[in-house]
């Protein structure tokens, strides 16, 4: 009786342990962190920084932003130099007052596609 328990404990965690393998091979490009985060208010933004779970290819992760379902310019789009995790994103002038909603489409490093989206305020 305990033999086959332990059978049935050991089967388990190894399927448990060959699925957690499985997941990291098949993972996507996920949103961490950003600056400014996700339904904050801050009083100015002059870029923003999306940290992802792995790199991005920044030749094909798109981030469009808009204020009052308007697009807002943008003057780049960019990896950070040393760590291809973190998309900057620069508006060509600074924002103004109002309610600012991002939308991303990223596409990992190992080619995988991703997206999402969110929005921060700029109060005085």
């Amino acid at each position: 009786m305990a033999a086959t328990l332990l059978k049935k404990v050991l089967n388990t965690a190894a399927l448990l342990t060959l699925m957690a393998g499985a997941s990291a091979a098949f993972a996507h490009a996920h949103l961490e962190q950003s600056t400014p985060a996700a339904d904050s208010t801050v009083n100015t933004a002059d870029q923003l920084r999306l940290v992802f779970t792995e790199g991005v290819e920044q030749a094909f992760t798109k981030v469009v932003v808009t204020h009052d379902q308007a697009p807002v310019a943008l003057s780049s789009i960019k990896t950070e130099p040393a760590n291809k995790k973190v998309l900057i994103v620069t508006p060509a002038k600074p924002l103004p007052v109002g309610t600012y909603h991002v939308k991303w489409n990223a596409v990992s490093v190992d080619t995988h596609k991703s997206a999402g989206d969110y929005s921060f305020t700029v109060s005085n």
